[in-house]
């Protein structure tokens, strides 16, 4: 008898194998078995009212003539529930067969599985009574049920992706799982290739926001493609390859349908008051007669919604006109303006909130976000849509401003080293200036080349800082222990911080670990910090680490986990320095850039091409200009300059009359004569014995 408990049982689980499909569709079925129990949230049974705009996507999920249904769509529109939990539901009850989940990662899956799939086997007893009985068979990633179906929840890897056929793929938060699944290719075609051998009734979903960035920055739509989404990969490039349906509202003024655009353009935002009181008037614009539709009658045009594949008019009197596009692939793109669970002034107001960060600290991750998740729209980023800058545009700018001397506004002093190898070794300097609101001036450039070591001819030899040590201390003497005069009064400022790449040849890393040791030794440490970049997509824009390779004997960087070394998101944070670069008037954020620097400075700010795989030196031109701006970025924003309440500043960024980094040329004269500990020799230790 097995896991039965007596011959009815069998006959009970024998039926529902043998039952035939019900011919309901996957939203008839969620209003007849889904029972919602969110805690603090609606509790109730699932009415398809609200998000109606989910009941065509749904419908197709369902329908032969569709291979694949593919979503983009904001947060908050009902997508994962409609798209993904009711469709499991719908196949529990009406349709067994196997059927997967695919989340982002292991840990997503797992928490999918316990607030969603658990929670609605609990409260929906049609779906939970067809689960099978026994722990066996109620694990977090497979739910066996009495027909012999299995609900698997995976994420993307090989394993997950390949092999066995599974008739029913639903992919969600697509864009976020990554662009090639373990060299085997994207995860929709690996999940498609999974549905195949079922014919007509094999279904692959895919639904996200979108957040792949815009291949093509220049891209315009195709004559006669009006859904037409930007180049990118992820689910608007999978949405390009379907039948690009769009919804249409009713205009109530002009009574004619319209879709509106998916970012901030679709709206009219005032531009005076609050953020507040700005995102309350804020009107949706009608693209066929001009006028604005406002707050009030959102609902009125939300509700009017209807969905219109690529080549389809719609009349005003509702009578659709065309074919349209076809294709095995359902695609559909909803907007934000259309979610039902967020208002036009909510994304509005979100949206100012990050624009305003934006122009306070450059930092585009906020923006993005909201036009992402918020909007359901792709991003451009602000690099991308000024690419036209040059190094002419940036010449322009230069002022009359005299070598190490600083100018009025000036409160801090952030130095930034880059490290040369090959023939041309040498350490490139760069000493940049913050003033209230994050005005900048390039303060000072220079590069040291010479060692104070000697040839036999008694001429210096050049700098190796892969090999020496004492190359180093150059840099405590010419740029740690380093100031810059005030304009009168006999004052200087220190420099507050210094950035030192650690990357380069072999050898450079572990010299720059002991150089920062021999620095600790001197009480300078805290005004160091080793700077790696970090490539990872998904990085903070700055982090501060301690690496340890102590234990691995493929690794002999001198890593011991004792020296801070701050790794930076070098496309996050060369955005920044580009917004700033574009900056037109001088002001907060704006870079000054003195008369005596050379040709050769503007065209090392010009050479990279920010594309969408991030920032790019295609002809690999110098660029350490803009490197180096990008390190003095980061230590500013690690130091706390994005906090500074500039009403009360901090005493490093306080007047030149209270500002605590202020010294006299004698006292500089004495920080810079004093010798450093002599440094350790390197070489094994030998114990001696004495006596017995």
């Amino acid at each position: 008898m097995g896991s039965f408990a007596d011959i009815n049982s069998i006959i009970s689980d024998t039926a529902e194998m043998l039952k035939p499909p019900r011919r309901l569709t996957v939203p008839e079925a969620a209003e007849k078995h889904i029972m919602l129990d969110t805690p603090g949230g609606y509790s109730g049974p699932w009415k398809n009212d609200l998000p109606y705009y989910m009941v065509t996507p749904a419908d197709c999920l369902t329908s032969r003539a569709y291979n694949a249904v593919i979503f983009v769509g904001p947060a908050q529109c009902a997508k994962t529930q409609m798209l993904v939990d009711n469709w499991a539901a719908h196949t529990v009850t009406c349709d067994p067969a196997d059927h997967m989940v695919v989340q982002t990662a292991q840990d997503t899956a797992r928490d999918y599985s316990k607030r969603r799939i658990d929670r609605m086997l609990d409260a929906s007893p049609d779906v939970g009574s067809k689960l099978k009985k026994g722990a066996s068979n109620d694990n977090t990633f497979d739910k066996i049920f009495r027909s012999g179906m299995i609900l698997s929840l995976g994420w993307p890897t090989k394993n997950q992706l390949a092999g066995k056929a599974i008739g029913k793929m639903a992919l969600t938060d697509y864009d976020r799982m990554p662009d090639d699944v373990d060299g085997e290719g994207q995860a929709f075609f690996l999940a498609l290739k999974r549905t195949t051998t079922f014919l007509s009734r094999g279904m692959t979903m895919a639904e996200s926001s979108p957040s792949k960035p815009i291949i093509d920055p220049k891209w315009k739509q195709s004559p006669g493609c009006p859904h037409e989404a930007p180049p990118t990969k992820g689910i608007l490039g999978l949405y390009n390859t379907g039948d690009r349906r769009r919804i249409y509202g009713q205009c109530p003024h002009c009574r004619e349908y319209f879709t509106p655009a998916p970012g901030i353009e679709a709206m009219y935002v005032p531009e005076e008051g609050t953020a507040e009181e700005r995102a309350a008037a804020a009107e949706l614009i009608c693209t066929e007669c001009g006028t604005g539709i406002a707050a009030a009658q959102e609902r009125e045009y939300k509700r009017s919604g209807v969905w219109l594949r690529e080549g389809q008019t719609i009349t005003p009197d509702g009578e659709i006109i065309g074919e349209g596009r076809t294709s095995k692939r359902a695609s559909f793109w909803l907007p934000g303006w259309f979610a039902a669970f967020q208002t036009w002034g909510g994304i509005v107001y979100n949206y100012l909130q990050a624009l305003g960060n934006y122009e306070k600290t450059g930092d585009e991750e906020a923006l993005k976000n909201c036009v992402n998740v918020d909007m359901g729209a792709p991003y451009l980023a602000k690099a991308q849509e000024n690419d036209d800058k040059g190094a002419d545009d940036y010449k322009e700018r230069a002022e009359n401003q005299e070598r190490y001397i600083l100018p009025e506004g000036c409160r801090t002093l952030m130095a930034t080293v880059d490290i040369q190898g090959g023939k041309n070794r040498r350490f490139v300097i760069q000493v940049l200036g913050f003033g209230k609101n994050r005005e900048q001036w390039l303060i000072d450039r220079f590069s040291i080349t010479d060692s104070k070591r000697l040839d036999e001819d008694g001429k210096p030899l050049r700098i190796d800082p892969a090999s020496h040590i004492e190359d180093w201390e150059l840099l405590t003497e010419k740029v740690v222990k380093s100031t810059y005069r005030l304009p009168s009064g006999g004052k200087e400022l220190r420099v507050y911080r210094t950035g030192v790449d650690s990357g380069g040849e072999a050898g450079v890393t572990t010299q720059a670990y002991e150089w920062w040791r021999s620095l600790k030794k001197q009480g300078l440490h805290t005004r160091v910090r080793l700077i790696k970049g970090d490539g990872a997509v998904n990085a903070p824009r700055i982090k501060e680490t301690y690496p340890d390779n102590s234990n691995r004997k493929d690794r002999n960087s001198g890593a011991r986990g004792d020296v801070p070394v701050l790794r930076i998101n070098t496309d996050l944070i060369k955005d920044s320095v580009f917004a700033d670069l574009s900056r037109e008037r001088p002001g907060p954020g704006f870079i000054h850039f003195p008369d005596w620097l050379g040709d050769w400075f503007y065209e090392e700010l010009a050479t990279e091409t920010r594309t969408d795989k991030g920032w790019r030196n295609p002809l690999g031109k110098p660029n350490e200009a803009f490197d180096l701006l990008g390190y003095a970025r980061a230590l500013w924003i690690f130091a706390g300059g994005e906090s500074i309440n500039w009403d009360a500043p901090k005493s490093w960024v306080q007047t030149w009359d209270k500002n605590s980094e202020i010294t006299t040329a004698e006292a500089r004269r004495e920080v810079q004569e004093k010798k450093p500990p002599p440094p350790k020799r390197q070489g094994r230790r030998v114990r001696h014995r004495f006596g017995r």
